[in-house]
Parts: structure tokens; C-alpha cells; sequence
């Protein structure tokens, strides 16, 4: 009911998962059987594990570094376009690859026993980065993210619906604007410790509720990047309604400069100092917007088969990666779920080696449960 929405429960939920009410019911159930254990550090985010700094130094340069130890290729600026097949007795081998790269097309032959992995599709798709004095401006090669999937589901049955989750009507309910902030002064920093009791790495989202965007606050524990000099600190949010006009400017957010976006912040926060606490904070800082117009779009309404599986039927040496593929229960939006179709499409297609792990349903786990029913009986604080 339109009540439901109104709760403190949904704000909680909604700006950490990302889910809005328009959004597809399977994906929330999906969720709420995953997360029951949850509840009663949602306000905290006690129990979600991060890693001590950004994600790209923690887990993709090693992991990059270790495989290009064992004699993996990286072939950076490469753009493949279409996947050939041959085709006999309803099976299908992948027999070449077509690429361009430096403005040439090329092609690489696949034998018989090759595998090949295919991300479907990107979260960060169409993506565009601005500055302190100019919005996010066009991406600059649209629709690129997933094109290859697009011409696959077009040539190809059981290759999933590409539309069902991109494309300009898609837009409206998928996009966030995110932005990254650089400070060298201490302000900020020190209001947020002294509004929220907790310094920074610690505590989960702080949300400003009557912020017209629904702004929403990550302080990361410092330094986020292994090079940040000291003294600079580098926090992180984002707008789950970045449609709407701002309080202070009445504009959409990814309209907005990041000046603009970052004086909107403050002002929601009522800092001790007024305006010139306010100055202080802006000319010390770096705001970078970056307007996201596919991230939340795991969350749109689908049907069965728009996402296609992580091995297409009669297919024997072509996987398909990424949140765009279809596991039975498991949620997308995470770490865990690539992590996932990666190892079942080498368990699938090497058919060797141990299976994954089956997902964590927290709704038939009785601490989880039990943990839940004390919050909404009243006998646990959240």
C-alpha cells in the first residue's frame, strides 16, 4: 500500500539497495530473502563488510597483476562488435571474434575447444563524469556498453531482452548521479563526525532525507586511494531521484554543476558557521558529478528470459558474465553475482571442478529470522 512507502523501513531499504517503488517485485523479494538477517543493523550497516580502500586497487589491480603472471593478455581499447557461430544439429560454436581497435576492424579466429566469456551489459553504461563548474555532459560513445548483446539477442534465440533494460525510456527509472569529492580542508569532515558520533569508515549511509534528490553520504575510511596525499580526504554519495528539481537549485541533479550539487548538500546539513563554514567547505573541495544513467536498472520490471542464462541453450563454448544474466535467487547490484556467473560458466562449460556454492537464503536460516522478528516486535533497536 502507498503507506508501505512512507515507512522508515523504506527509506532505509531503498536508499541502500536502490529499489523504488516502481521497481520489479522479484528483485525486492530476491532481496528481502537474502538480507532478512539484516534488519536490525540497517540504520548502521554494521554487518556489511568494505574493503579498507577503493575497490579498483583492492581487487582489480591485484587480480590483473596475478594473471598476467600466468601468461594472460590484456588487449586494452578493443571493441568487439559480433560473435560468429557455427551452427549444426541446434548447437552452436563460437568460430571468431570481430573487433575494432585504433579505428581499425580486425577479427580473431576460436577453435572448437576455446572458451569464450562474454559480459552482456554494464551498470556504468553511457556514464559522464563533470566538474565543479560544468554538469555531466554526453557519454561519449552511447549505447556502446551493450551493443554486442543487443546484435546477439537480435540474431539469436534465448539470448535474454536487452531493451527491458536500456534505451532512453529506460532512463527515467534507472538513473543515479553519483559524485566523488576531494578535501583538503578539515570541515567537512569534522561536521559529519560531530553530527554522526562516528568517523570515517565507520557507520553506513547517511541520508538526508529532505533533500529533494535524496542525497546520500559515504565517508570512507582514509585514505580511499593508496597515493592520496596527506591531509586529503575523499568521500563519496549519490541522488536516487536525481529527476526532480533540487531544494536550492530547481533543476534536475544531473543538470547541475558540482558546485551546485555540493552547495545543495550543505545546505541540508545546517553547519555550525552558516555561510562562512559553507565557503570554507567549497573552496577547499573538488566535487566531481558523474551522471549514471543506467546504474539502478537490475531494479526495472522484467519478465522471464529478458535476462538470458549464463550458458545459452545448445551453446557449447560461449558464457555470458555480468548482472545481466539469470541465477536462480540470487541478487544482483553486488560483487557476488559476477563472481558467481563467472564460476558457473566455467563449471558449466569446463563441466569440471566445484560447483558454486548455493546461494545464502536468510529466510530459512532461524537466527536470521528470529534477529528480524525481534525488530519488528519491538525488542531490538535498530
Amino acid at each position: 500500500s502507498p503507506r508501505f512507502f512512507a515507512t522508515e523501513f523504506w527509506l532505509l531499504w531503498s536508499t541502500l539497495m536502490g529499489s523504488l517503488p516502481q521497481h520489479t517485485i522479484i528483485e525486492f523479494r530476491r532481496y528481502l530473502n537474502r538480507f532478512v538477517y539484516l534488519f536490525p543493523d540497517l540504520s548502521t550497516m554494521a554487518n556489511v563488510l568494505r574493503s579498507q580502500f577503493n575497490q579498483h586497487e583492492a581487487f582489480v589491480e591485484p587480480l590483473v597483476t596475478w594473471l598476467e603472471g600466468r601468461q594472460v593478455t590484456f588487449l586494452r581499447g578493443a571493441f568487439v562488435s559480433d560473435i560468429a557461430f557455427t551452427e549444426s544439429a541446434g548447437r552452436m560454436t563460437v568460430n571468431r571474434l570481430e573487433y575494432e581497435r585504433g579505428g581499425a576492424s580486425m577479427s580473431v579466429d576460436i577453435a572448437p575447444d576455446d572458451i569464450v566469456l562474454v559480459t552482456t551489459g554494464s551498470q556504468a553504461a553511457d556514464r559522464s563524469a563533470g566538474t565543479m563548474d560544468a554538469p555531466p555532459g554526453p557519454p561519449p560513445n552511447p549505447g556502446r556498453s551493450w551493443a554486442l548483446w543487443k546484435k546477439l539477442a537480435g540474431q539469436h534465440k534465448g539470448f535474454g531482452n536487452p531493451d527491458a533494460f536500456f534505451g532512453d525510456d529506460r532512463i527515467a527509472d534507472s538513473r543515479w548521479v553519483t559524485f566523488t569529492v576531494t578535501t583538503t580542508g578539515p570541515e567537512f569532515l569534522d561536521e559529519i563526525t560531530n553530527l554522526t558520533h562516528s568517523g570515517p569508515g565507520s557507520g553506513g549511509l547517511l541520508t538526508l532525507k529532505d533533500s529533494n534528490w535524496v542525497i546520500s553520504l559515504s565517508i570512507f575510511e582514509q585514505p580511499e586511494v593508496l597515493s592520496q596525499p596527506p591531509g586529503t580526504f575523499v568521500w563519496w554519495g549519490y541522488g536516487l531521484f536525481p529527476e526532480k528539481d533540487g531544494n536550492l537549485y530547481p533543476k534536475p541533479m544531473h543538470q547541475c554543476t558540482g558546485e551546485e550539487i555540493l552547495r545543495e548538500l550543505l545546505q541540508h546539513l545546517g553547519l555550525k558557521g552558516g555561510e562562512s563554514k559553507t565557503e570554507a567547505i567549497v573552496r577547499t573541495s573538488i566535487y566531481i558529478p558523474c551522471n549514471m544513467p543506467y546504474v539502478n536498472n537490475i531494479w526495472l520490471r522484467r519478465k522471464r528470459g529478458d535476462r538470458p542464462p549464463v550458458v545459452p541453450e545448445g551453446v557449447t563454448n560461449l558464457g555470458l558474465l555480468g548482472q545481466y544474466v539469470e541465477l536462480e535467487r540470487d541478487i544482483a547490484f553486488t560483487f557476488e553475482y559476477s563472481t558467481r556467473t563467472a564460476w558457473e560458466a566455467i563449471y558449466r562449460l569446463l563441466k569440471r571442478g566445484p560447483a558454486p556454492p548455493s546461494v545464502y537464503q536468510s529466510q530459512f536460516d532461524p537466527k536470521g529470522v528470529w534477529a528480524a522478528t525481534k525488530v519488528f516486535l519491538g525488542l531490538t533497536k535498530t
